[in-house]
């Protein structure tokens, strides 16, 4: 936290001490900021218009129980049960007020509170009331949560029975996947109690305080990549280059929908999932949970690296473990992207007009049409090898406008009719991680679909990929 953020939390604390009395009768809650959590009064409700003496000095205790069974741990986005739990034999009238922290310093809000009886409420850190549902107002700084005790509650206190302590109970929905660990703060006041409508006494009072501290649960749900569930994106090929895009598939591994914006730098983690490649992090540009398709999906580019061969994938979901396969990395790994059936070619017809979609007609949902000789058809693909200039892998492209040409030997092929050099108008890298080829189509081609086949390297694209010609 920065010097700056500190005097604003200074400042805020400040606030929050000076004018309890003059917003709340503690009877009807106390105000947000007395829990001894971090940036919260150090002493909770001892201080100055409060109450008196030392904090943990009484007979009694306060406690924060967590459903029967649980040992510490919270499951992301699901509500439990919180009791507290006070305890003075000596006193008559008990209350508390309680707040979930995280993050750097335990100074973030942790997840929400929802009152489940008459007897709480929730504070927003201006004082305002927060409803069941809403969130406190973004405007609120710092947007901290507290829950405690209401008239109701306190009036319910002192006629209970057994007589000596009692439980004020609520639930927490904790904060999404990956958070990291939460703390509670709770602090309690027991007093002598008072008729109602009449202010209570200050003094003589006890102040009690207790934290929690939860980690996420483990989840059953053990992640897995699917067999052959790692390749180039849209492609037949099994081989990755660096800096290509990738995709891989599998069971378990994406906690919600993730989608890059496209800002930089490009995000390592997206869904609840983050990626090494060789023990390289990858660069995740969507994350799609079984609920949208048939698997878990993962798009990603592949990191920069200098290494050839066998190589370990790991995916790794804040909830669900850790999944590892292998996948063999190349220099160049070239393969075309393809249109939705798996086996065209994702190919663009330039037009006077604008676009047409390369295939044969009527074959898909959308119009698409056979390529011309003398038109121009572009074709995009990943994995045709190092360029120049280098185009870092999770940088934005910043080559040449026209594209960075590839340094390797580059052949194509339609129907086994080699295209000559001179039809070839651009073969580069023309994006981030995605190469792109201009090609003026010849004639003598044939009609129908033809077999696209490219080489660079020595290293051909996979069989079975089809231009429609005429």
């Amino acid at each position: 936290m920065t010097n700056r953020t500190r005097i604003v939390y200074a400042k805020f604390v400040v606030i929050l001490a000076t004018i309890p009395v003059l917003v709340y009768a503690y009877e009807y809650g106390p105000n947000p900021g007395y829990t001894a959590a971090p940036a919260d009064n150090p002493t909770a409700c001892i201080s100055s218009g409060c109450h008196v003496g030392t904090v943990n000095s009484g007979p009694g205790n306060v406690k924060i129980m967590l459903p029967s069974g649980n040992t510490g741990t919270y499951n992301p986005g699901q509500a439990m049960q919180i009791l507290v739990q006070i305890t003075d034999a000596t006193k008559a009238a008990y209350g508390f007020q309680l707040t979930a922290r995280m993050g750097t310093a335990n100074e973030t809000q942790s997840g929400d509170f929802t009152t489940t009886d008459a007897n709480t409420q929730v504070v927003c850190a201006d004082t305002s009331l927060k409803a069941n549902g809403k969130l406190c107002p973004t405007s609120v700084f710092p947007p901290w949560e507290y829950i405690e005790h209401d008239l109701t509650g306190y009036q319910a206190s002192q006629t209970a029975t057994p007589k000596g302590a009692y439980t004020y109970s609520f639930s927490w929905t904790p904060p999404a996947a990956g958070s990291g660990t939460v703390t509670m703060y709770v602090a309690a006041n027991t007093g002598p109690g008072a008729a109602p409508g009449v202010q209570p006494p200050v003094t003589p009072t006890n102040v009690y305080t207790s934290s929690i501290t939860l980690t996420q649960a483990k989840s059953a749900l053990v992640p897995s990549i699917n067999a052959s569930g790692v390749g180039p994106i849209n492609s037949k090929a099994t081989t990755i280059q660096p800096g290509s895009w990738i995709s891989i598939y599998g069971t378990n591994l994406v906690s919600s929908l993730g989608v890059w914006d496209g800002t930089p730098p490009t995000p390592t983690s997206l869904g609840g999932a983050s990626v090494t490649i060789n023990n390289k992090p990858a660069y995740l540009w969507v994350a799609v949970p079984k609920a949208f398709g048939n698997t878990d999906q993962l798009n990603l580019q592949a990191p920069d690296d200098t290494a050839t061969g066998t190589v370990t994938v790991a995916v790794t979901n804040v909830s669900n473990g850790t999944a590892t396969s292998t996948v063999t990395l190349g220099s160049v790994g070239p393969s075309f992207n393809l249109l939705g059936d798996g086996v065209h070619a994702a190919a663009i017809i330039l037009t006077s007009a604008g676009y047409d979609i390369d295939g044969p007609v009527g074959a898909f949902t959308y119009p698409t049409r056979p390529v011309k000789a003398g038109e121009y058809l572009i074709l995009y693909g990943v994995g045709f090898g190092p360029t120049n200039p280098a185009s870092p892998s999770g940088q934005p492209y910043a080559g040449p406008a026209g594209g960075a040409p590839m340094t390797d030997s580059f052949t194509l092929s339609s129907g086994g009719v080699t295209i000559p050099a001179g039809n070839i108008k651009l073969s580069a890298l023309g994006g981030q991680g995605l190469f792109q080829f201009n090609v003026l189509v010849p004639s003598g081609l044939g009609t129908g679909d033809k077999a696209l086949l490219a080489t660079v390297a020595g290293v051909t694209t996979p069989t079975g990929v089809m231009v429609t010609t005429q």
